[in-house]
């Protein structure tokens, strides 16, 4: 049986950059196994309980901004303490807004950290063991990608996280076209790797780390780890 071409390209990349410690735990930094930003490569039975709020969280926080500005807006709110449904709810929705105002879209992201912690707080009184994609994708707020993202990292539900990143570098590498749908690319990933959290949840931020240091918007060519591969990004001529 050959090898799928996602399945390649998951062994380059693992090759080329090793374990990425998502999704990271601010609440455990510097710990033993955590770095200083709470980042755990090679360990994959996080979170706990207590910590997967704080994942589904930064879920929310993350979108349509870069991970450093969810960051802060993270810290906030755990200085706060502020990181369990009922404590967040009980947080004033003005007051949460400029906790969160590092994250951009302030307003509307306390609003959707409202009605995720409501959501989460009632499954938690049915002793409900993890949220369904049905039930977070009926949220006001959730999409896919924020919907997968807290179903992988956050209750390790082995399902595929795809975002921008991915549909660029899927789309050079010739197998999707340009604006090909979330569906589209998760279901590429879920044809070519085992249905494992850990895996997806690797392919994932491998995607991510190799999208910032090699395809870009404008792709730094030289030294790329899929080098040989076809592209349709023109290559950077080699330099002396």
């Amino acid at each position: 049986m050959s090898v799928s071409p996602v399945r390649r390209l998951y062994e380059a990349l693992a090759a080329r950059y090793g374990p990425q410690g998502w999704w990271p735990l601010a609440s455990r930094a510097g710990r033993q196994g955590f770095d200083s930003r709470g980042y755990h490569p090679g360990i994959y039975g996080l979170p706990g309980p207590r910590e997967r709020f704080e994942v589904a969280v930064g879920a929310v926080l993350t979108q349509n901004t870069g991970w450093l500005n969810a960051e802060a807006a993270l810290r906030a709110l755990s200085a706060a303490k502020l990181l369990t449904p009922p404590a967040l709810l009980a947080c004033h929705p003005r007051r949460l807004a400029g906790l969160i105002r590092p994250s951009g879209y302030y307003n509307q992201k306390a609003r959707k950290l409202r009605v995720l912690a409501a959501y989460l707080a009632r499954l938690a009184g049915a002793r409900v063991q993890a949220p369904t994609r049905e039930g977070l994708l009926a949220l006001w707020g959730i999409g896919p990608e924020t919907a997968d993202s807290i179903l992988l990292y956050a209750w390790h539900v082995p399902v595929p996280v795809v975002d921008a990143y991915t549909r660029r570098l899927f789309h050079r590498l010739g197998w999707t076209g340009e604006q090909a749908g979330y569906e589209e690319l998760a279901e590429l990933c879920a044809r070519g790797l085992p249905a494992e959290a850990p895996v997806y949840q690797e392919l994932h931020a491998l995607v991510v780390r190799h999208a910032k240091e090699h395809c870009r918007a404008s792709p730094v060519c030289q030294g790329c780890p899929l080098a040989g591969r076809p592209c349709r990004w023109p290559r950077e001529p080699a330099r002396s």
